[in-house]
């Protein structure tokens, strides 16, 4: 999603938010710190001895409570998305609540551990909560400039599902362009040359010398480069793939080959730089929607490991005396 001017209100409200945790944690633990002196509500004292751990006071717990709640949350946009039909709340305010609500929980949960990493269990639930936050800002950085450039670097953009059946195609049309380069078969007994050398090229009127060694050209080019380069998984360090070799090594096989043949040139670089611009376009949605495999597994992970945490934490503040 786009950051723009209606995410303002937003904005705001994760700020206003952010302030009412960090004084209501100054508020608890560190009342030297506010400019006035408040009492603390009754429901937030603890009524138990202190016991050297943020986390485990009322207060600690109301963070990581509302911490965990986001959390669940945020989990939820996938399942909405699925649904685009459930009543509610539109698709778009879910996206901005999963975004401002989740930065939210940066200083819910750096207060509740106290800004320490705590034990061995705590500190992998920080872990797993740094790499989602870290993944999910990257995910948000590159959905903010990724579809400007890609408009940018490509003008033609394809549906991106499609792209394997347009490098397929390209193949089959430079397949079909060597078979018909392919030299005229010697003619049988009692058969024109000219109508033995038309069964290689339907289209062909009688070949000249020159048409021939065009022909022989194009063949030792799709060889060469042409085919290779099409048919590869991966186009990166073929010399097709640069623009400048491409356009210089189509250049000079156009010089030297006939008008007859010029069509048949152009309809293969232009088959080429299409793959060329799937193949931009296939790593630039991969940069675009890649975080993905690592924010959602970890997301669930993380889940699963902060309700263990609260588990453990409901055992050993306030079932146990």
């Amino acid at each position: 999603m786009v950051l723009n001017r209606s995410h303002i209100p937003w904005f705001i409200f994760t700020v206003l938010a952010s302030l009412a945790v960090a004084g209501l944690y100054a508020l608890r633990f560190h009342p030297e710190w506010l400019p006035f002196t408040m009492a603390l509500p009754e429901i937030l004292r603890d009524p138990w001895p202190h016991r050297n751990t943020i986390g485990g006071s009322r207060v600690g717990l109301l963070f990581g409570i509302l911490a965990f709640l986001i959390f669940l949350f945020a989990a939820m946009l996938g399942a909405r998305k699925k649904k685009p039909l459930w009543r509610v709340g539109r698709v778009e305010f879910w996206l901005k609540a999963h975004i401002w609500l989740t930065l939210l929980t940066i200083p819910l949960v750096g207060f509740h551990c106290g800004w320490h990493w705590g034990s061995p269990h705590t500190t992998w639930a920080l872990l797993l909560y740094i790499v989602v936050m870290a993944s999910g800002l990257f995910g948000l950085a590159m959905q903010q400039f990724m579809p400007g450039f890609m408009k940018e670097r490509l003008p033609r953009e394809v549906v991106f599902e499609q792209i394997p059946y347009i490098r397929k195609r390209n193949v089959e049309a430079a397949e079909k362009l060597f078979a018909d380069a392919a030299p005229p078969a010697p003619a049988k007994a009692g058969e024109p040359a000219e109508k033995a050398g038309a069964k290689a090229d339907p289209k062909a009127v009688p070949s000249t010398p020159e048409d021939l060694t065009s022909a022989a050209m194009i063949r030792e080019f799709l060889e060469d480069n042409g085919l290779s380069y099409l048919r590869a998984r991966r186009g990166n360090g073929h010399r097709l793939h640069e623009q400048r070799e491409s356009d210089s090594a189509f250049r000079a096989l156009r010089l030297s080959v006939t008008p007859k043949w010029l069509p048949r040139v152009e309809e293969l670089q232009a088959a080429c730089d299409e793959r060329r611009r799937c193949d931009l376009q296939t790593r630039l949605q991969h940069w675009l929607h890649g975080w993905l495999l690592i924010h959602v597994p970890v997301s669930v992970l993380l889940i699963v490991v902060t309700l263990w945490h609260a588990i453990v934490a409901v055992r050993l503040f306030i079932v146990q005396p």
